[in-house]
């Protein structure tokens, strides 16, 4: 059961209440950056007031004034601070849930060609952390942009609260002479300009005036105070300034069909960017690492998050494990964790371990109780004790890992006898043969890359290399942008024990512009790499 406590009631509800002279720095920046004069404004979740407040002082041809907030205490207090000012304006304020709101009681207020702004702070949350602790304060619909399978009950079907209010407001006042001014994390503006295609409203400005939220809602997170004004000339991007200077960093959204973090590296872009070769994956998903992760001690024995001791073999159900922490090196043979995995593929049987590992068996049901309580949707018709993240890849013997984390793009070799995991803060591809992987991590470690994954990743985000980011890396482009000699060099510098020779790489170059996106072994076709000159036009 989860306790309600001022800790689960700011989560909740979103409850960082925009100070009073934030909010008023707010609306004299619209003021006199965009020289608004609203005749309408409208706050959705208003908290304690302090938008309304600062819109009424600010600006001087409002006429309307509406408000929405669940939250009965800070409607109270609201009202009390709010409604005395009214005369000679319409105030009107609404104690309702924002995602269940019937807008049509204020559309039949106003016209559409009256100026309307909807300012406000909506909640800094995500809905996987509203489910967490079991609150009804969430969208109808949590799925709201449509994914399907894996994806919808994972890390896809996460988003931030904030972004669906947004989206929700912006559908509703399309076709009005609306501005939305709205703080909210950087992230929140990514993905609205992202997804922009798939929306039936047209922006035809975007702004992000970024702060430090950490100086105005002792918050650790990027934000801004994104602007956008809905129109007919449509914008796929938007322009990034430092809130108190109004300086202009710089521009991210798509150009030319692609979607970059700077638009101003598109020519970087041009020369990388398409479909990865080889299929990036997510590491291993299991949600109970007090558990399942596993510290190894001298003698041989593990102990896990609980401290217990325990003497379990390694091999069949153990495993190496390296998290996000541990990817600092270039190549990396050793891990200080281990995993178990009970599965080799995604919803495998897991009671056959009874019969194969019964020490393993009769730790996992000493702790059935919390690995059954884990909250995820995808355990819930997954067989006892399941792991996600998982697949024949997993136990390839060679792997290049990155850090969904860091915000320098670092890639790893890493390879051991026994397959290392990397749990699903990591993203890695697997391979079978040491060859296509040491070439693969010296193309993906060259400047080129770094640089054009700085073109497209958002830094500013708390994963800013993800799945979507890496597949794409072009290999084959890389492949022409470096030299044999560069990869060779490179792979000096690992120590590894390897070498690749230009039959080698020639191979892979052919394997590669021959189409086939598979990261496997494969037989050395001589009449065809017989042809090859090494270097691409």
């Amino acid at each position: 059961m989860i306790t309600r406590n001022k800790a689960t009631t700011t989560i909740e509800y979103g409850d960082y209440q925009t100070p009073l002279p934030f909010a008023r720095s707010v609306c004299a920046k619209l003021k006199d950056v965009y020289s608004l004069s609203p005749a309408v404004v409208f706050e959705p979740t208003f908290g304690t007031g302090n938008f309304i407040e600062s819109a009424l002082a600010e600006f001087d041809d409002v006429q309307s004034v509406f408000g929405v907030e669940l939250n009965k205490k800070y409607f109270a207090a609201a009202q009390q601070r709010i409604l005395p000012q009214s005369f000679p304006r319409n105030i009107t304020l609404y104690n309702e849930d924002i995602f269940s709101f019937d807008f049509s009681d204020i559309k039949g207020c106003i016209t559409r060609n009256e100026s309307i702004l909807i300012i406000g702070n909506p909640p800094w949350v995500t809905n996987s952390q509203l489910s967490a602790i079991n609150s009804y304060n969430l969208p109808l619909k949590e799925n709201f942009k449509g994914h399907s399978g894996l994806d919808a009950i994972t890390g896809k079907g996460n988003f931030d609260i904030a972004e669906y209010i947004i989206l929700q407001l912006l559908s509703e006042f399309s076709g009005y002479n609306c501005t939305l001014a709205m703080l909210c994390k950087t992230i929140v503006a990514k993905n609205i300009i992202r997804d922009i295609e798939n929306y039936h409203f047209e922006i035809s400005a975007a702004d992000m005036f970024v702060f430090n939220a950490n100086d105005v809602f002792n918050v650790s997170c990027d934000a801004g105070l994104f602007v956008v004004t809905l129109g007919h000339n449509r914008s796929t991007v938007c322009d990034v300034f430092d809130y108190y200077t109004n300086k202009k960093e710089r521009q991210f959204g798509w150009v030319e069909g692609a979607f970059l973090s700077n638009t101003a590296t598109n020519d970087t872009v041009a020369n990388i960017d398409g479909i990865c070769q080889f299929e990036w994956r997510q590491g291993i998903k299991h949600d109970c690492s007090k558990v399942m992760e596993l510290k190894c001690n001298e003698d041989g024995t593990f102990i896990n998050g609980f401290g217990e001791t325990l003497s379990l073999p390694i091999g069949q159900y153990i495993f190496p494990l390296i998290k996000s922490s541990d990817i600092k090196g270039y190549i990396i043979t050793e891990t200080k964790k281990y995993v178990i995995v009970t599965q080799n593929k995604v919803n495998a049987d897991t009671f056959s371990i009874e019969q194969k590992e019964k020490s393993v068996w009769d730790y996992l049901l000493r702790y059935a109780n919390m690995l059954n309580a884990r909250r995820s949707t995808i355990y819930k018709k997954a067989p006892p004790f399941a792991v996600f993240g998982v697949g024949d890849y997993s136990f390839s013997k060679y792997k290049i890992g990155i850090s969904g984390f860091y915000k320098e793009p670092k890639f790893s070799l890493i390879m051991s006898d026994l397959p290392i995991m990397l749990d699903d803060t990591c993203y890695f591809i697997g391979f079978d043969n040491a060859e296509d992987a040491l070439i693969t991590v010296a193309l993906l470690n060259s400047y080129e890359c770094a640089q054009f994954l700085k073109s497209i990743a958002f830094l500013d985000s708390k994963r800013p290399y993800t799945k979507e980011v890496l597949k794409r890396i072009d290999i084959l482009k890389l492949l022409r942008l470096n030299s044999f000699d560069y990869v060779c060099n490179y792979i000096k510098t690992l120590n590894s024990g390897y070498y690749v020779s230009q039959i080698q790489y020639a191979d892979y170059a052919n394997r590669l512009s021959g189409g086939l996106h598979l990261a496997m072994s494969f037989e050395y076709d001589s009449a065809l790499a017989s042809h090859s000159k090494y270097a691409f036009s």
